[in-house]
């Protein structure tokens, strides 16, 4: 096939790699995903969606071997590579040692732990990957800002951002849940303000129904990405007399059973663009209300949602007043489809992923 292709460094198979895992088959792409498994679901996932994946072992030596096993048994022609710590170097090594077109994929806060610092270890790592690449697919904004501040060669990224398949249209059209928040919980996500909010709605609407996920340490802690932020968020549930009224879950394997019941769906957190949660949610109807943060105004606005300051008693009116008109509410509801339709289907990621591998 075509652009045959290697993935290296997940550390598990998920919805939003199905997502480009369909739309690589779709498209006549055969790609084969070594992975890590620490969330223990991914056999799961690439059942649903069909996908060609491989588990890791832990014993580092077998990794290796593995990469030298699907390298030269598999015949890539391309290899996306993941920053996932040191593996880095190995996947990157071998990648270029079998002469594959490498292209590096950025996901959050990678450079930010270059600091500019020539010297460093994460520096070195990515002066070399800039090096050795085809492309460095960039899918935030504020990533393209500290690959430049780096010195990195401009010339080599490309800005691809999230997105998703349109979910297909269900005759059951229920929204049972009121408020929901479904993302990981860290402290950059402002999880403890928003239950303040909660709480001060509950005393106004006390049956309405709210779901907030993303607890890993519920399943299992080693997938935490904020461990004491989690505690912090569940105690500060427990203490204000709020389990009862607050539905809480860990990870969720299905989180369009959520996103399509949900009304509402709530992120104040520092980096609005482009949560996939948040696009999800909005393509199943639910309103957004989301902070401030960077690059909220490129998927939320009037029409659509709400971009609100951190302001407790402003997000209270402002959900208060959504709940009781829902003529309001369904208005925004077609418009959050029609957004993320518009703007962010996975066909557009597509596409541009296709400028990776053909540009120069």
């Amino acid at each position: 096939m075509l652009n045959r292709t290697l993935v290296f460094g997940l550390e598990h198979f998920i919805d939003k790699i199905g997502y480009q895992a369909k739309i690589y088959n779709k498209k006549n792409i055969d790609v084969k995903y070594l992975v890590s498994d620490k969330s223990g679901n991914s056999d799961y996932f690439s059942e649903k969606y069909n996908a060609d994946i491989e588990i890791l072992p832990k014993n580092k030596l077998l990794v290796i071997f593995l990469i030298i096993k699907n390298l030269i048994k598999y015949k890539p022609e391309f290899v996306e590579i993941y920053d996932t710590g040191y593996m880095f170097f190995i996947y990157l090594a071998f990648s270029a040692i079998f002469r594959k077109k490498i292209i590096v994929i950025l996901r959050g806060q990678e450079l930010q732990r270059c600091n500019r610092k020539k010297i460093s270890l994460n520096y070195i790592k990515h002066k070399l990957g800039v090096w050795l690449s085809h492309k460095y697919v960039i899918k935030e904004e504020n990533l393209v800002r500290e690959y430049v501040a780096n010195g990195f060669n401009e010339k080599k990224y490309l800005e691809v951002h999230n997105a998703i398949p349109m979910p297909i249209k269900s005759l059951d059209n229920s929204k049972d849940i009121d408020l929901l928040y479904l993302n990981s919980v860290r402290s950059e996500r402002k999880v403890l303000f928003l239950i303040n909010v909660i709480n001060k709605i509950l005393e106004l609407r006390p049956n309405l129904k709210i779901v907030i996920t993303g607890f890993n340490t519920l399943d299992n802690p080693n997938n935490s990405f904020d461990f004491e932020q989690e505690y912090k968020v569940l105690d500060f549930i427990k203490t204000n007399n709020l389990s009862e009224k607050i539905e809480v879950r860990g990870f969720v394997k299905d989180s369009r059973d959520y996103h399509s019941r949900a009304k509402i769906f709530l992120f104040p957190t520092d980096i609005v663009f482009l949560n996939y949660s948040l696009l999800e949610s909005m393509s199943y109807g639910a309103v957004p209300i989301v902070s401030n943060g960077e690059g909220a105004e490129k998927i939320v606005d009037e029409e659509n949602g709400y971009i609100l300051p951190l302001d407790e008693d402003l997000w209270v009116k402002i959900i208060i007043e959504l709940l009781e008109n829902p003529d309001l509410l369904e208005k925004k509801s077609n418009n959050a489809i029609q957004t993320v339709y518009d703007k962010y289907s996975i066909e557009a990621w597509f596409e541009k992923m296709m400028l990776a591998r053909g540009g120069s």
